[in-house]
């Protein structure tokens, strides 16, 4: 078997599975009531979904408009703005002390709607970077979103419903199977010659660093401009910056089919970005952390001026 055969099975079917893997672990943390939850916080939610549907793709076209990018780079940009956040930016959120049920609903929500949405994002975005006779394979985008997505969380709720006290385990091996494809997708994708590292240069990945990076300063302080509380602006940030890449490994042959190397270029940025994300999510879990701790000083250098005052303090009864 050749390295183009590797990589060609490697896209065809460990990309499917990988996706399905991580959708499969996510359903398996969730239950009906965290849908129902959704609605608990809805001023909150709207800002997250309108970072994730109107701000990382509008700041994704102004890096395409800005550095001038060739079609292959414009819509790998384009992919990796469109698709919704991923299964670890709960766990990262958690870790950042940020508002972890606004975050899950969140990633649900994207996720859900993403069926309608990332063939919007894309028409809206892609279209002026593909081939004058393409197609848009909406049917088809529709059906694999619908197979490797919905499906797997769906089963993944199933058993957390009727096994939940394995379903802990089975979400973090099936999280670490889908991370294991990734891995093997990327390395393949080297020795086969279909990403050429040297052949880029220094370019691309500056781009797709340079977008991290103002997603992770640019989103968290809009959240904090729209008066949402340090929780939420951790939540959201870490959801704008960890997407569910996957999806746009899933989509990618339906782009430039006839045109490898263009091809060759969404995948390296959707690799890319899968990789680097997890690193420009630790300063956000850092800075919520940070802020977190400040408060609950302040919290307790109250309380403790309320008990010398010998009044309640915030945490105290009234009655």
């Amino acid at each position: 078997m050749s390295l183009s055969d590797v990589q060609a099975f490697a896209e065809s079917v460990l990309v499917p599975i990988q996706l399905f893997l991580a959708m499969l672990g996510m359903g398996a943390t969730l239950t009906i009531q965290d849908f129902l939850k959704v609605f608990a916080q809805p001023r909150g939610l709207a800002v997250g979904v309108a970072m994730q549907w109107l701000v990382v793709p509008l700041l994704a076209a102004g890096f395409i408009a800005l550095f001038d990018l060739s079609p292959g780079w414009a819509v790998g940009l384009v992919l990796v703005a469109a698709v919704p956040g991923g299964a670890t930016s709960n766990l990262f959120t958690f870790l950042g002390r940020g508002n972890v049920p606004l975050s899950i609903a969140v990633t649900t929500v994207t996720t859900l709607a993403c069926i309608g949405v990332i063939p919007l994002l894309l028409r809206l975005l892609a279209a002026p970077y593909l081939p004058a006779d393409f197609v848009f394979p909406t049917g088809r985008i529709l059906r694999d979103i619908a197979l490797f997505l919905l499906t797997p969380l769906a089963l993944g709720m199933v058993i957390r419903r009727f096994r939940p006290t394995a379903s802990e385990a089975f979400s973090r091996w099936s999280i670490r199977g889908s991370v294991l494809c990734i891995l093997l997708i990327a390395a393949s994708s080297l020795g086969s010659g279909r990403i050429r590292l040297q052949a880029y240069g220094w370019g691309p990945p500056l781009v797709t660093l340079g977008f991290l990076a103002t997603l992770a300063v640019v989103v968290p302080l809009l959240v904090r401009a729209l008066r949402r509380p340090h929780p939420d602006a951790t939540a959201i940030g870490i959801e704008a910056v960890v997407r569910n890449v996957g999806i746009g490994l899933l989509l990618l042959r339906f782009f430039f089919p006839d045109d490898p190397d263009a091809n060759g270029h969404i995948l390296f940025t959707c690799l890319f970005y899968s990789g680097a994300s997890g690193a420009f999510a630790i300063p956000l879990i850092l800075w919520g952390r940070r802020v977190a701790q400040a408060e609950d000083g302040e919290d307790d250098g109250d309380a403790e001026d309320a008990d010398e005052a010998g009044t309640p303090g915030p945490s105290s009864s009234l009655t």
